[in-house]
């Protein structure tokens, strides 16, 4: 299925199925509502421009995530989680407290997330919510303490602006190659 514009399923609850890929040139927003239930079966591959998933949504993809510039998982105490049988792929991965993402033939992407995460993968980018953003991210996506506001992340990515400061992603060459998530 390809469509030219943005993807959101809403608040939930919701259960969709798709019999092949999946392909947007826009945003992909899977979110639910607080303790909402979502689950999405992609029988292909998922691919985006942006990517932001949240609260109950539970995404299974049978073959490989692409997403052209940054994916984006918050709020995993209501079971946040993108799952992914071929490869996951992005220009960066955002994840919040506890949401997830696995992919059974490995990540290719820059990771910001808390550490421990996944067992045995670290972020490039430890998420502990320290003020250590500002070393990293621009001024226009950190919040008062210098933390990635997550809101603000995912609506400069949509609009094509830039979330990290000029050279930051190149101190992080695993970014290029593909690292198991389990």
């Amino acid at each position: 299925m390809d469509v030219s514009g943005s993807i959101d399923t809403g608040d939930g609850p919701y259960v969709i199925q798709i019999n092949g890929s999946l392909r947007t040139t826009d945003h992909l927003r899977l979110w639910t509502d607080d303790y909402q239930p979502g689950l999405v079966i992609i029988r292909g591959d998922l691919q985006a421009r942006t990517f932001s998933f949240a609260n109950g949504a539970r995404i299974f993809v049978e073959g490989s995530v692409v997403v052209e510039d940054c994916l984006f998982g918050q709020y995993g105490d209501r079971n946040a989680v993108l799952s992914a049988k071929g490869e996951l792929r992005a220009r960066a991965v955002f994840l919040a407290n506890t949401a997830r993402v696995y992919a059974d033939e490995g990540v290719r992407s820059l990771i910001y997330a808390p550490r421990g995460s996944w067992d045995p993968l670290m972020p490039d980018i430890e998420n502990e919510g320290m003020g250590d953003g500002i070393q990293f991210f621009d001024p226009s996506v950190l919040d008062r303490y210098g933390d990635l506001e997550f809101r603000r992340a995912i609506e400069a990515a949509r609009a094509g602006q830039a979330l990290f400061l000029p050279g930051v992603e190149e101190q992080f060459p695993q970014r290029l190659s593909s690292r198991k998530t389990a």
